[in-house]
């Protein structure tokens, strides 16, 4: 068995260098970035920790996460589910033992006290995470190349129907801005909750946290905050979009279902993407699955977030809290479309 790694917490001096720290490290991406990490303890109420990962004193490379408390149980992240992060985990150079990482995360929770682990990583093998205790969850996500020389192939690659969608979007007279304007996160959430009221359902996070997102991430260049108008100048959907120079994220969306027939939807992405090419961006993870996000050339790739459960109490706790949420959310939008309906002139 692989010596296992330490994880030391860093330094007030060496957090303020964070960025600077795990900038050499290749697989070092968006969501390890210090203003993402700033806009998850801003957003979700988590307390952001760094450790340096290291092996007899020789630095190996960087962790990070959050913690927070539900009820008595103390949770580490990295990422947890619904902090719309696709996934973070270590930064590493090339001799990364993920088994000795994964021991010495061992020794953290005992330290930290922990109750559960969420993690997802490409650095980190399914053979050893099982081995150690954890239990996967499915999290497929759609990838599509961006062709910045020439973003056209990347229309080509399209499902007919949705060529076809984007071609009437655009003889329809809808245009796509990218807006300075916080104002738009609010067209955003309410366009959303429009969306799941079909279903009876509610928005799983709050107003504030895309308005958040849109305050830390736009003013360092790293966000299309995406409005398509119709022709009488009214924004109908919206987009948040964000990204590095490497890759482009869908993070939130809202939509007016009134204006679905001139196709506002296939447009948004259509002109994400290529907005995106436009700036050398070259992968877009589309951060979810489903048939309308299979329409635009891009390819399913099955992930997988892990979780680890250190008690039998703490396990029925985070079984017990998603049904809990599931229900509340259900309750949440029916309770909306109610009132919904009983706005409506005409309506008893």
């Amino acid at each position: 068995m692989a010596t296992r790694y330490q994880l030391e917490p860093l330094t007030p001096h060496e957090a303020a260098r964070w960025d600077e720290l795990v900038a050499p490290y290749e697989n070092r991406h968006m969501f390890h970035r210090k203003v993402w990490l700033d806009y998850l303890a801003a957003s979700r109420g988590v307390e952001i920790r760094l450790w340096a990962i290291r092996s007899a004193g020789h630095l190996i490379g960087y962790f990070c996460g959050g913690i927070l408390r539900k009820g008595p149980f103390r949770i580490l992240g990295s990422p947890l589910k619904g902090w719309i992060t696709n996934d973070m985990g270590p930064v590493a150079s090339g001799e990364f033992d993920a088994d000795a990482f994964l021991e010495g995360l061992e020794d953290l929770a005992a330290r930290e006290r922990l109750g559960v682990i969420e993690i997802e990583s490409p650095l980190l093998p399914e053979a050893s995470l099982v081995r150690l205790g954890y239990e996967p969850e499915a999290f497929p996500t759609y990838l599509v190349e961006l062709i910045p020389e020439d973003p056209r192939k990347m229309l080509a690659r399209f499902h007919p129907k949705a060529r076809k969608a984007v071609r009437l979007a655009e003889q329809s007279g809808l245009t796509v801005e990218d807006s300075e304007d916080p104002a738009i996160t609010n067209e955003v959430y309410d366009g959303y909750a429009e969306l799941l009221a079909r279903k009876n359902l509610a928005p799983t996070f709050e107003r504030s946290v895309p308005r958040t997102l849109f305050d830390y991430l736009k003013p360092r260049d790293m966000l299309f905050a995406l409005g398509v108008r119709e022709p009488g100048g009214k924004i109908i959907t919206t987009g948040l979009f964000p990204h590095d120079e490497k890759t482009l994220y869908f993070a939130f969306t809202g939509s007016r279902i009134a204006w679905w027939h001139l196709f506002p939807n296939d447009f948004l992405q259509w002109k994400a993407m290529e907005i995106a090419a436009g700036r050398g961006i070259r992968l877009y993870n589309m951060c979810g699955y489903g048939r309308f996000k299979s329409k635009f050339g891009g390819i399913l790739e099955q992930r997988q977030r892990w979780h680890k459960c250190y008690s039998r109490s703490a396990r029925w706790a985070r079984r017990g809290y998603s049904l809990y949420v599931q229900n509340r959310l259900h309750l949440q939008g029916w309770w909306r479309r109610t009132l919904h309906d009983h706005a409506r002139p005409g309506t008893e």
